[in-house]
C-alpha cells in the first residue's frame, strides 16, 4: 500500500501536476489521519468493554460478599434478640421481683462475632463502579457499617472487660459443667455452665442491674444498626442485580 502510494506521487511529480500532487498529498493525509482515528476508536471501544468487564466482575464480587454478610448479621442479630430476652427476664426477676424462667443463663457472657467482608476488603471500591447510583448506595452502606462496628465494639469490650470479670469475681461459673463436659467448647454452649441460681441472685442487687443496664443498651443499639446495616445491604443488593442484568 506505501509503494503503490509512493509511485502515484512520483508519477504526479513527473508529469509537473504540482497542483494535483498537492491535493493527492493532503488526501493521503487525511485518509492516513482518519485510519489513526478508526484505530483510536475501535482501543477505546476494546478498552471500555474490557473496563465493563472488570466492573461485572467487582459487582458480583461485591454481591456474594453482601449475600455472606446477610446470613452473618442475621445470624448476629438472632443471637442479640435471645441476649436481649435474657436481660429482660433478668430486670423483672431482679428489679419487679418476678418468677420469670430463664432459658439460657450462658447468653449472660455471650459475645457476637463481627466481621463483615463487604466494603472491608476494599474501602475505596465504589470509585471503581461508573454507575452513580450503584456508588452512592455504597458510601450509604459504608457509614452504616461505621456505626455498626462502633456499637459491636462497645458491646463487646463491655462483655469481655467488665461482664465476665464481673461474672468471675461473683463465682457464678460451673467449673463441672465446663471442665468435665465431652461437648466441644463454644460460645453458645448446650450445658449451663453459669450458675442460673447465682445469677437470679445477682439479678437482685444493684450492683449488677447497673451493668445489666449497661449491657441492654449497648446491645439493643447493635441490634438496631445491624438492622439499618441489612436493610441496606438489600437495596445495595437489588441494585447491583438489576444493572448486571
Amino acid at each position: 500500500m506505501i509503494k503503490l502510494f509512493r509511485n502515484i506521487r512520483r508519477k504526479l511529480l513527473e508529469q509537473g501536476k504540482t497542483a494535483n500532487y498537492l491535493k493527492y498529498a493532503i488526501g493521503e493525509i487525511l485518509l492516513v489521519v482518519l485510519g489513526i482515528l478508526i484505530a483510536l476508536q475501535i482501543n477505546n471501544a476494546n478498552e471500555a468493554r474490557k473496563a465493563k468487564q472488570s466492573e461485572q466482575v467487582v459487582l458480583k464480587n461485591i454481591v456474594q460478599d453482601l449475600k455472606a454478610d446477610s446470613l452473618a448479621f442475621n445470624d448476629n442479630l438472632y443471637l442479640l434478640s435471645k441476649i436481649n430476652n435474657l436481660h429482660q427476664t433478668l430486670y423483672e426477676i431482679g428489679v419487679k421481683g418476678m418468677d420469670s424462667d430463664i432459658e439460657n443463663p450462658n447468653l449472660i457472657r455471650l459475645m457476637i462475632y463481627h466481621s463483615p467482608v463487604a466494603i472491608k476488603n476494599d474501602p475505596n471500591i465504589a470509585g471503581k463502579i461508573s454507575n452513580e447510583d450503584i456508588r452512592k448506595e455504597i458510601n450509604t452502606y459504608s457509614r452504616y457499617l461505621i456505626d455498626l462496628d462502633a456499637t459491636s465494639l462497645q458491646f463487646e469490650e463491655l462483655i469481655e472487660n467488665r461482664m465476665r470479670v464481673f461474672l468471675a469475681d461473683k463465682k457464678v461459673h460451673r467449673l463441672s459443667n465446663w471442665f468435665e463436659s465431652k461437648a466441644i467448647a463454644k460460645e453458645v454452649l448446650p450445658f449451663e455452665f453459669v450458675d442460673k441460681t447465682d445469677l437470679i441472685l445477682l439479678a437482685k442487687t444493684p450492683e449488677f442491674q447497673q451493668l445489666l443496664l449497661e449491657a441492654s443498651i449497648k446491645s439493643k443499639s447493635t441490634g438496631a444498626n445491624y438492622e439499618t446495616v441489612l436493610a441496606q445491604n438489600q437495596k445495595l443488593k437489588e441494585l447491583i442485580q438489576k444493572e448486571l442484568k
